[in-house]
């Protein structure tokens, strides 16, 4: 292993590792389901990070997979929507039952959802800080995203990004499912986790 790999580098890892989980589980049955006879442009295996980076540029390295994560994903996701219109509700049953996998124990207090949802959904960069808390209690937590660095992955495969929110929305209430809490959007930058 690298001295220069660090904790923060194997955490962005792994949400890149969720994401191109999401992409095979959409990818695999679209390909069981006839919607698609050939998945290899859209997955892609996650290597043991030590045997795979780029040690002269980690942060470039790590960004690059990033982008290349978001593109598949945005590319399936456009492709599956655009033949079928409808399938964007299977996609986001399939989204809830994706979270439901790795959902949070009843009991967890808004804070800790919040940061199980920073430690496993992919945005960006950490030192891009796209997430701010702008309010905490007890029963409830808000938190803004401060620019969208989703929108030109979709804008580059044709789609549309309120798909990608629409989804990881659903990715989160399942998530929440078990735990007491529920989430509210009302839009793709504005969140609030609260007790339900």
């Amino acid at each position: 292993m690298s001295m220069f790999l660090g904790p923060v580098h194997y955490w962005l890892y792994g949400k890149i590792g969720n994401q191109e989980e999401l992409t095979r589980l959409f990818a695999e049955s679209a390909l069981e389901n006839g919607r698609l006879d050939d998945i290899s442009e859209y997955v892609s295996e996650l290597p043991q990070l030590e045997t795979v980076i780029d040690e002269g540029n980690i942060h470039g390295w790590l960004q690059s997979r990033i982008g290349d994560a978001e593109r598949r994903y945005a590319a399936l996701v456009t492709a599956l929507t655009s033949k079928d219109p409808d399938a964007i509700d299977s996609l986001t049953e399939k989204a809830y039952a994706f979270g439901a996998q790795h959902a949070l124990p009843e009991g967890t207090a808004p804070a800790e959802a919040y940061k199980a949802f920073e430690d496993f959904f992919v945005n960006g960069m950490p030192c891009d800080q796209v997430n701010m808390v702008t309010e905490s209690t007890d029963q409830s937590l808000s938190w803004e995203q401060t620019q969208d660095l989703h929108a030109g992955a979709w804008s580059s495969q044709g789609g549309d990004v309120s798909t990608y929110y629409q989804l990881r929305k659903s990715v989160m209430d399942g998530m929440l499912s078990g735990s007491g809490l529920q989430l509210s959007m009302p839009d793709t930058d504005h969140y609030t986790i609260e007790l339900a």
